[in-house]
């Protein structure tokens, strides 16, 4: 009987357009605060990917409802469950709305003694999603005494940081041997890591050196699956959406060796077509020329650029590259 009662109660008070007042007298209790704790709180993806804020009062007298309000931006991070804390004895809530970037919990107490001093309210568990840092924002903090007058205490807002544990990343090592055809200089071919998969570190990019045997060297990288990606100019290269990955260890990471097919000209499409026939055709034997057309990097555009791209006429970096790292 005492619960049908309070909710035709609260039930009337949301008719006149407030949950909690329908008369509204200045408020009293300034010295009373909201806010959250910790604060910065961090949430490590490389981690458990959880972590418990709670939202807690301070300073409070004699109060008995709350009405809470609170927007976030959640592409970096979201509530994944809410639990009351210990402060309120909650009888009752009108409103639990939990969605993405938004929470609205409006809950009172019934048949208890109002509440005074600090404590938790509600206890609220982060996941993350990217890096990043954010700020959960109290767009309202609207509570009520045990006279049902409104309460507004000062409300602080918090930070929440999503990011990579540092403490639980080892670094490694990774070798590889890379050339080019066509070319006896194996210097400077960029070889790009993709973002860590699980720890978020990178990207790393380096270009190979002109030594024998192995001359890319990948030091204090981060252990992890990684995709691998080239980008020379005039040849056809590894491109991410391949998605060739490597699982760096402890030690002992090498790649397969690798070389790169020349002739693809106009190099951003990985496919040696009319257009790169076009491209190096045009500029032979001209003085100032394109330098995308001087394919084996001589210094200049002439028959051994052409027969390389007639040479691999029709080829895409798919087909070429097919036992490469599979």
């Amino acid at each position: 009987m005492k619960k049908r009662f309070w909710t035709i109660i609260l039930l009337m008070l949301m008719v006149l357009g407030n949950f909690f007042f329908a008369f509204k007298p200045v408020s009293a209790q300034t010295g009373t605060t909201v806010f959250f704790s910790p604060d910065p709180a961090y949430v490590y993806l490389n981690g458990t990917n959880s972590w418990v804020v709670d939202l807690r009062i301070a300073d409070a007298v004699d109060l008995n409802s709350f009405n809470i309000i609170l927007d976030y931006d959640a592409s970096v991070a979201e509530i994944q469950s809410v639990t009351y804390g210990t402060f309120f004895e909650i009888g009752w809530c009108a409103i639990s709305t939990n969605s993405p970037g938004h929470l609205q919990y409006a809950c009172i107490q019934t048949g208890k003694p109002p509440k005074s001093g600090n404590g938790t309210i509600l206890k609220l568990t982060f996941t993350g999603k990217i890096p990043g840092s954010i700020q959960i924002v109290f767009t309202q903090a609207e509570f009520s005494d045990k006279d049902s007058l409104p309460v507004y205490p000062v409300p602080t807002n918090g930070t929440l940081n999503v990011a990579y544990d540092p403490d639980v990343i080892a670094p490694t090592t990774l070798s590889g041997s890379f050339d080019l055809q066509g070319r006896t200089d194996r210097g400077g071919i960029p070889v790009t890591l993709s973002e860590a998969q699980f720890v978020g570190q990178g990207p790393y990019t380096l270009p190979t050196t002109n030594v024998p045997g192995d001359n890319l060297a990948f030091t204090n990288v981060a252990m992890d699956v990684y995709t691998v990606s080239t980008a020379q100019a005039g040849y056809l290269n590894i491109s991410t959406d391949m998605g060739r990955q490597i699982a760096l260890l402890e030690s002992g990471n090498v790649l397969p060796p690798l070389r790169l097919i020349g002739g693809n000209a106009v190099w951003t499409n990985n496919e040696i077509d009319i257009f790169d026939v076009a491209l190096v055709s045009g500029e032979v034997g001209k003085i100032t020329f394109n330098p995308d057309a001087d394919i084996n990097g001589n210094g200049k555009v002439d028959i051994f650029d052409l027969a390389m791209v007639a040479g691999n006429y029709g080829m895409n970096s798919v087909d070429a590259y097919a036992g490469w790292m599979q």
